[in-house]
C-alpha cells in the first residue's frame, strides 16, 4: 500500500501541476494586504467548490479577513486528523517589472504566500483524488494575516481552527484542539527547486516590535544651545542599544536587535521636537527576551534623559519562537526522504526570522519545513521581502505532493 499511495500521490500531483501554477499566477497578480484577503479567500473557496471539498468561511472576519478551514476524509476518517496550513497575505512592496508582476500598485507576494496557498490547493486536489488509499482526516487551513501582529494564526487558534468540526460549523471561541499535528511549508530561494529542508526543535525566532519616541525641544539648527535635540539623542540611543545583546544576553543565546526606521524632522535647518525609532527584537528564550526588553527600556530612557530629552518605549510582544516537535519532524523528514530521496532532503540552520505558525505549535505538535524554490530564472535566488523575489515554479509540484504525502502517511 505505501508504494501504491506514493505512486498515486505523485501521479495526482503531476496531473494537477498546471492547475497549481494557474492558482499561483492568479494569486500573485492579485495580492491583498494582511487581514484584507477577501478576494483571495473567495478564490480559494471557489477552487474548493470545484473539487467538492467541504469548508467553512468567516475565519478572522472580525479583522476584515476571509480565512477558510476545509477538510478531506480518507478511509476510516476517525483514525487520525492532521492539519495543513498556508498563509495568504502579501507585503507592501512594489514589484519589479516582469510579465507576471503584481497588478496592485505597491503590493506584491514577496514572501511566497501565493505559492503556499497554491500548493495547499494542489495538495487538496491530490488528497481528494487519492482519499480511498489513505486513512484519517486532513484539515486544510487557509490563514490570513501572517505578516502583521497579532498574526492570523493566533486568531485562527482562538476561533477553533484546530477543532474537529471547524470545517463545517465555522469559527467560534475556545474549541478544544482535535488534530494530532499540524504541518506548514514555506518557500526558500536558497534551496534548489525539488529540495526540502527540516530542522527539529527551535528553528525560527520570537519577534517583538519596538517603537521608541524621543521627545525634545525643537528650534533653529543654528541655535542648538536653545534646544534639546531629539535627533542627537536618538543617535546616542541607537548606539547605546547596541550593547543590549552584547552585554545583557548570555552569549550562547541567539538574539538580534535591529532598528530599521528613523522618523523625524522636516527640514535640514530645523531641529524637530520629536524623533521616532522603529525596530525589532529577535530571541528564542522567554527569560532572555524579558531581560532584553527591560534593558532596552532602561538604556533608552536613561540615555535620553542624559541628553536633556525624554524617551517613551513601546514593545509589542510578537510571535513566539517556531519550535518544531522532534517526533513529528523526524517522521516528516523520513517521509520526505522516502518520497524525494535522501539527496533532496537537507538539514536547516537556525533562522532569526519569525513566523506566526508558532501559535499552532503552542497547542498541538507542529512541523514547519522549507520548500526549495531556487533556480536560474530572474529573482529565483533573490531574498524574501525584496522587490525582485520570485520562485522557480517547478517547485510547486514538489510542494503540493509533499504536503499531501506528509498528511496522508502520518500515523495516528
Amino acid at each position: 500500500m505505501p508504494d501504491m499511495l506514493k505512486n498515486a500521490i505523485r501521479q495526482a500531483a503531476l496531473e494537477a501541476t498546471g492547475t497549481v501554477r494557474a492558482h499561483r499566477r492568479h494569486i500573485h497578480l492579485n495580492p491583498e494586504p494582511s487581514f484584507s484577503e477577501e478576494k483571495t479567500g473567495a478564490y480559494v473557496a471557489n477552487a474548493l467548490n470545484d473539487m467538492g471539498i467541504v469548508y467553512s468561511t468567516g475565519w478572522c472576519a472580525d479583522r476584515g479577513a476571509a480565512g477558510i478551514v476545509a477538510h478531506i476524509e480518507g478511509s476510516e476518517p476517525g483514525v487520525k486528523q492532521m492539519a495543513l496550513r498556508a498563509d495568504m497575505d502579501a507585503l507592501p512592496i512594489q514589484e519589479v517589472e516582469r510579465p507576471h508582476a503584481s497588478q496592485v500598485p505597491g503590493w506584491m507576494h514577496a514572501c511566497g504566500h501565493d505559492a503556499h496557498t497554491a500548493c495547499l490547493l494542489g495538495a487538496a486536489q491530490v488528497l481528494q483524488d487519492t482519499k480511498h488509499l489513505w486513512k484519517g482526516t486532513v484539515q486544510l487551513i487557509f490563514q490570513p494575516g501572517e505578516e502583521i501582529l497579532p498574526g492570523g494564526a493566533s486568531l485562527m487558534v482562538t476561533e477553533g481552527a484546530l477543532a474537529k468540526n471547524a470545517s463545517t460549523t465555522g469559527p467560534g471561541r475556545a474549541f478544544e484542539p482535535h488534530v494530532q499535528g499540524i504541518i506548514g511549508q514555506h518557500v526558500y530561494p536558497q534551496l534548489d527547486a525539488g529540495t526540502v529542508g527540516f530542522r527539529s526543535g527551535a528553528y525560527m525566532a520570537a519577534a517583538d516590535e519596538i517603537q521608541i519616541r524621543i521627545y525634545g525641544q525643537g528650534g533653529h539648527a543654528a541655535l542648538p544651545h536653545r534646544t534639546a535635540d531629539p535627533v542627537v539623542a536618538s543617535a546616542h540611543i541607537i548606539t547605546a542599544l547596541q550593547t543590549v545583546v552584547s552585554r545583557n544576553c548570555d552569549p550562547i543565546q541567539p538574539a538580534v536587535l535591529t532598528f530599521g526606521k528613523i522618523s523625524g524632522g522636516h527640514a535640514r535647518n530645523v531641529i524637530p521636537n520629536e524623533v521616532v525609532l522603529d525596530g525589532t527584537l529577535r530571541t528564542y528564550d522567554d527569560s532572555t527576551a524579558k531581560s532584553l526588553r527591560a534593558a532596552i527600556v532602561r538604556i533608552a530612557e536613561s540615555t535620553a534623559q542624559a541628553m536633556g530629552a525624554r524617551a517613551e518605549v513601546d514593545i509589542a510582544v510578537g510571535y513566539p519562537a517556531v519550535v518544531n516537535d522532534p517526533e513529528l519532524t523526524a517522521k516528516c523528514k523520513k517521509k520526505a526522504q522516502e518520497l524525494l530521496g535522501s539527496e533532496r532532503v537537507v538539514d536547516l540552520p537556525l533562522r532569526m526570522t519569525g513566523e506566526d505558525f508558532s501559535y499552532y505549535q503552542k497547542v498541538v505538535p507542529g512541523c514547519f519545513y522549507r520548500l526549495g524554490t531556487g533556480g536560474d530564472g530572474p529573482g529565483c535566488r533573490s531574498g524574501l521581502h525584496t522587490s525582485e523575489f520570485d520562485i522557480n515554479e517547478d517547485a510547486l509540484q514538489t510542494g503540493a505532493e509533499m504536503m499531501a504525502w506528509l498528511a496522508a502517511t502520518e500515523e495516528p
